[in-house]
């Protein structure tokens, strides 16, 4: 069966689409976005507050946090407790009223994995900059310091929910720290704050990585959400080196064995290693290699379709049905020779053969297409024995979606 349907226009296959910062423009609003990363980013605290208390109730609520609370089995340490500066030991459902009534400040971890809008938040985000994103939940009873002076290894954005909570923001005292240089044990600065303010729902205040800092709520009980932005170093890049070396065996060979402590052998080897080294960094493809791996680990918001990814349902409305794309679905494709290619989607490899590259084309610049579509872009292909098993592959995979009423 062939479509009746005249060819459309060609499409350029595009392998990696621009996304604009719209969501994070939205959270800085209304500082502006290229003026905070040259002024601030890694730099300097700032609270940006525009007098819109709802800003962040579409994100979450205490309703929310009920819900959560109520009908989540959360367990420690995902959440847990903190009280004048100390974690409390691990604790139950019957005990999380208690230890808040007492004056412990309740933190849940990730809470953007249990909630779809925050999770569709942290994703955006993670899609518009290219670094690893989390939220964090901290709800405060009144007039309480739950944690003591400290500093993140990671950038902190403070979305102001509900109630109100003071902050104190110092320099730091080591630039850029990782995780194995956490500020447990260390001193912060000896100095007065730079930075005093009081967050109202709707403010928001970054927090640079390494910057010491400090909370108290006020009156009422305070709601916030931490969002943490985990960025790629230069370490990370070496660590990946080394993964890639592993598949090297003049790596994983022994090194020459030291004999009466003469390392001469020893030092020879090493050199030739250290060449190996600079030659492979200095190779363009290594730093190519390393920037695409960053672009595929942005993770969809969502994996699964049910009862379509099992096979059932999909094709139900005919030439109405519509398919779509994940959101910031991250997607290479690689054309290996004339209607074949190589499709990787969220790391995942499948194979497509015997289809145009304007179909290609359209599918993955697309995020909403119906199966009528598809018969404007390959008139020629056929209905029954090429559209709807190619489209079947790709939902059965999980690369595009069948797009429901609800």
């Amino acid at each position: 069966m062939r479509w009746a349907i005249c060819p459309s226009q060609k499409f350029k296959l595009q392998n990696a689409i621009a996304i604009p910062m719209q969501t994070l423009s939205s959270l800085l609003y209304p500082y502006p976005t290229q003026k905070f990363f040259a002024e601030n980013w890694q730099k300097q605290g700032i609270v940006i507050s525009q007098q819109n208390q709802e800003k962040f109730q579409h994100l979450f609520s205490w309703k929310q946090l009920n819900y959560l609370l109520n009908f989540h089995k959360l367990t420690y340490p995902n959440i847990r407790f903190s009280l004048d500066g100390k974690t409390l030991p691990e604790t139950t459902g019957e005990t999380w009223l208690k230890n808040f009534q007492k004056g412990a400040t309740m933190i849940i971890d990730e809470v953007h994995e249990l909630v779809p809008k925050l999770a569709e938040f942290t994703t955006a985000i993670h899609a518009e900059i290219g670094h690893k994103t989390q939220i964090n939940l901290y709800c405060s009873p009144p007039e309480q310091q739950g944690f003591d002076c400290h500093y993140d290894t990671h950038e902190v954005f403070i979305l102001q929910i509900d109630g109100a909570k003071e902050w104190y923001l110092f320099s730091d005292t080591i630039k850029y720290p990782l995780s194995e240089n956490r500020s447990d044990g260390k001193l912060p600065p000896d100095e007065p704050p730079y930075l005093k303010t009081v967050l109202t729902p709707g403010d928001l205040l970054y927090i640079p990585r390494g910057h010491w800092h400090y909370a108290l709520s006020l009156d009422r009980p305070s709601l916030h959400l931490t969002l943490g932005i985990d960025c790629h170093t230069g370490i990370d890049f070496l660590n990946w080196v080394v993964d890639e070396l592993l598949n090297e065996s003049e790596w994983r060979e022994n090194l020459p064995i030291i004999q009466e402590r003469n390392t001469v052998e020893l030092q020879e080897k090493l050199e030739d290693l250290i060449t190996n080294l600079i030659g492979y960094l200095q190779d363009r493809e290594a730093s190519k290699k390393y920037a695409d791996y960053l672009n595929t680990l942005t993770p969809p918001v969502a994996k699964y379709s049910l009862p379509f990814q099992a096979g059932f349902g999909i094709f139900d409305r005919g030439f109405d049905t519509q398919f779509t794309r994940p959101k910031y679905q991250q997607v290479r494709v690689v054309e290996i020779s004339d209607r074949e290619y190589n499709i990787t989607v969220d790391n995942q490899l499948i194979s497509l053969k015997g289809v145009p590259l304007q179909l290609i084309a359209n599918i993955f610049n697309h995020y909403k297409f119906s199966l009528f579509d598809l018969a404007t872009w390959a008139p020629d292909l056929d209905l029954e024995t090429e559209a709807i098993p190619l489209l079947s592959q790709l939902v059965i995979a999980g690369i595009i979606f069948v797009e429901t009423d609800s």
